[in-house]
C-alpha cells in the first residue's frame, strides 16, 4: 500500500507578522512587507530597501541564553519550527526517533559572520565570539531544532538557493514514502540582510532601484519591474504519513501529490527564456501526481520581479498548461515577503496550504502595467475567492535549478 504524505503543522516568521495567521492575513489583504533598511547603514548602497522582520522576540521560542548566542537565521528557523511542531501537536508524540528534521538556508548567519570578521581584523582573536564558529555552519539551524525539540531522527540540511524551501518537501516525502520515518519537521530560514550581501547583490545587478515608495518596488510580471528586493524570514511545516496523522487526530492542511526538479545547465545568473527547465519540473510533478495540467487550479509562482525570470516563468506556464494557462490564477507573494532566498519557497508552501484551506488566492501586488510577454492572470493587487483543489508551487534558484511542487486538498480515499 502506498504511503500518502500530508502537511499537518505550519509556522512562519515574516516581514508582515510572526505566526501563520498574521502572515496569511497580510497576504490575503495585500499588505506589503518592504521598507527602508534599518538593520544596518544602507545609505551608501544603490538599493536601500528590504523586507525586514520586525517585532520578533526570540525569547518567546527559546531560552534567554539561546536568544542571545544564536545567529538571526537560527533564531527565525527555531521559532518557525517550534510553531509548526506545536501546530501539528507533535509534543505528545512518543516515538521521536521516527521524526526527522530537514531545514535549509543559503546565506547562513552572514551578518554575524561579517561582524566577527570585522572584529577579528581590528582586534584579533580575543574579541571574536565563540558562537560564530557554530553559527557559521549551514547545519546550525537544523541542529538547534533537533536539540530544542528533542527530535531523534535523521537531521538533514539542504542548500539549493531559492528552491530550498520546496526541495525540503521532496526530501521529507521520500523519507516518509520509503518508510524510514513517520514524519519530518521541514522548512527553511534565511537572513541575508547585511551591508556585505546588499553590496554583492547590487554588484550582480539584480536589486531594484525603484525611485518611488519602497512598498511598490518589487513588481512581478509588471512592465515597470527593474529587479528584486531582498527579504528575510522562515517557514516551517510538519510533513507526515497520512495514517499516522489520522491515528493521532491531526489536522491536515494539504496532501503532497507530486514533485519535480530540473536544471537549465547554462549559467548561474542568466535564465533560459523558454522556461524549459521549469516546464520539465512541472511536468515531472504532474506525472508523479498522475494529473493532467488542466487539474491545476492555481499557481503560487516564483515571481521575483527580475524581468527575464518573470518572462521565462510565464513562457513555461503557457507551454505546460496550453490554453488552460489563461484560466489559472498565478500569484507571487514576494511583494509581501521580499526575495528571502531559501526561505522564499518555504513561505510559498505555507501560503499554498492556506489557499487550499481558505479557498482564497492571494494577490500579486504592484501589478499595474502588465509586461507584453507576461499575459496570464496574475491576480493583480486584490486577492479573490476561488475553488482550488490542487495547486502548483514553483521556485527558481540562481544556478538554474527549477523546482515544482503539487499540493492538494486531502481526500478521505
Amino acid at each position: 500500500m502506498t504511503r500518502r504524505v500530508v502537511i499537518t503543522g505550519l509556522g512562519a516568521v515574516t516581514p508582515v507578522g510572526i505566526g501563520v495567521k498574521s502572515f496569511w492575513h497580510a497576504l490575503r489583504d495585500g499588505v506589503p512587507g518592504i521598507g527602508e533598511i534599518t538593520l544596518f547603514d544602507a545609505s551608501a548602497h544603490p538599493c536601500r530597501i528590504a523586507a525586514e522582520v520586525r517585532g520578533f522576540e526570540p525569547r518567546d521560542f527559546m531560552s534567554p541564553k539561546a536568544a542571545v548566542t544564536r545567529g538571526r537565521f537560527s533564531l527565525f528557523g527555531v521559532a518557525a519550527a517550534r510553531m509548526a511542531y506545536e501546530d501539528a501537536g507533535l509534543a505528545s508524540l512518543g516515538r521521536r526517533s521516527r521524526v526527522a528534521v530537514c531545514f535549509g538556508n543559503s546565506a547562513i548567519a552572514i551578518s554575524e559572520v561579517q561582524n566577527g570578521i570585522e572584529q577579528f581584523s581590528r582586534h584579533g582573536t580575543t574579541t571574536v565570539s565563540p558562537s560564530i564558529a557554530l553559527e557559521a555552519a549551514s547545519h546550525a539551524v537544523t541542529g538547534h531544532i533537533s536539540a530544542d525539540l528533542s527530535l531523534k531522527g535523521q537531521t538533514m540540511t539542504l542548500a539549493t538557493a531559492c528552491s530550498t524551501g520546496i526541495d525540503v518537501v521532496q526530501w521529507a516525502f521520500q523519507q516518509i514514502r520509503s518508510g524510514l520515518v513517520d514524519g519530518v519537521l521541514a522548512g527553511a530560514s534565511e537572513t541575508p540582510l547585511s551591508s556585505y550581501s546588499q553590496a554583492t547583490f547590487s554588484a550582480l545587478g539584480v536589486l531594484s532601484r525603484w525611485p518611488g515608495p519602497p512598498a511598490q518596488a518589487l513588481r512581478p510580471f509588471d512592465a515597470m519591474s527593474d529587479g528584486l528586493v531582498l527579504g528575510e524570514g522562515a517557514g516551517a511545516f510538519v510533513v507526515e504519513e497520512l495514517q499516522h496523522a489520522r491515528a493521532r487526530g491531526a489536522h491536515t492542511y494539504a496532501e503532497v501529490l507530486g514533485f519535480g526538479s530540473a536544471s537549465e545547465g547554462i549559467n548561474l545568473r542568466t535564465v533560459d527564456p523558454t522556461g524549459a527547465a521549469l516546464q520539465s519540473a512541472a511536468r515531472l510533478a504532474l506525472r508523479m501526481a498522475r494529473l493532467d495540467a488542466s487539474a491545476i487550479d492555481h499557481v503560487n509562482a516564483h515571481g521575483n520581479g527580475l524581468p527575464d525570470y518573470d518572462r521565462a516563468e510565464t513562457a513555461a506556464y503557457r507551454s505546460v498548461f496550453g490554453r488552460h494557462a489563461y484560466n489559472v490564477p498565478v500569484s507571487s507573494i514576494k511583494p509581501v515577503t521580499g526575495q528571502s532566498l531559501a526561505a522564499a519557497g518555504a513561505l510559498q508552501v505555507v501560503a499554498a496550504c492556506f489557499t487550499l484551506q481558505e479557498q482564497f488566492v492571494p494577490p500579486t501586488l504592484n501589478h499595474d502595467l502588465p509586461h507584453p510577454e507576461c499575459d496570464l492572470d496574475y491576480v493583480p493587487n486584490r486577492g479573490r475567492t476561488a475553488r482550488v483543489s490542487r495547486l502548483l508551487v514553483a521556485a527558481h534558484a540562481m544556478g538554474g535549478t527549477h523546482s515544482a511542487l503539487i499540493l492538494g486538498l486531502p481526500t478521505e480515499n
